[in-house]
């Protein structure tokens, strides 16, 4: 199977990962971390991209070749099952992406909601301040 918009790899952490390029943070040239989909349990993860090298992450190929023997075997059949679920994980990897996305966004509205209201008190405060130093020097411009 051939696969170009993904990075498949493997962790001694984390198992089988991909990094789908398909996704805006994983996209060649930016900064910030990376989004990766780790096959055993199906769950998303991020990784600051500095830390994404030799030995924390091996690209599958290369990983499957350093195997010996039964493991190389073995290694190569695992990968080739997972590939051959990259439609299963496609999905997944945009939905929970979708689900990250919006609360970001829920997040950030939220923030500027407070902000907001925070802003219009301040004002409101000063309003307030700004007539009772009127009324004080009204007062005592009239004594």
């Amino acid at each position: 199977m051939s696969v170009t918009a993904q990075w498949w790899g493997f962790s001694k952490e984390h198992g089988w990962v991909i990094m789908d390029r398909d996704i805006p943070c994983n996209l060649p040239g930016l900064r910030g971390e990376l989004m990766f989909y780790r096959c055993r349990d199906s769950s998303i993860f991020f990784v600051k991209r500095e830390l994404w090298m030799l030995p924390a992450y091996q690209y599958a190929p290369n990983y499957v070749r350093a195997q010996t023997g039964e493991a190389a075997t073995e290694a190569a059949a695992d990968l080739d099952a997972l590939m051959a679920r990259w439609p299963e994980f496609q999905l997944d990897i945009q939905r929970q992406h979708r689900a990250i996305v919006e609360r970001e966004e829920a997040e950030r509205r939220e923030v500027e909601k407070r902000q907001k209201k925070e802003s219009a008190e301040l004002k409101k405060q000063r309003l307030a301040l700004e007539k009772l130093n009127a009324a004080a020097a009204a007062a005592a411009s009239a004594e």
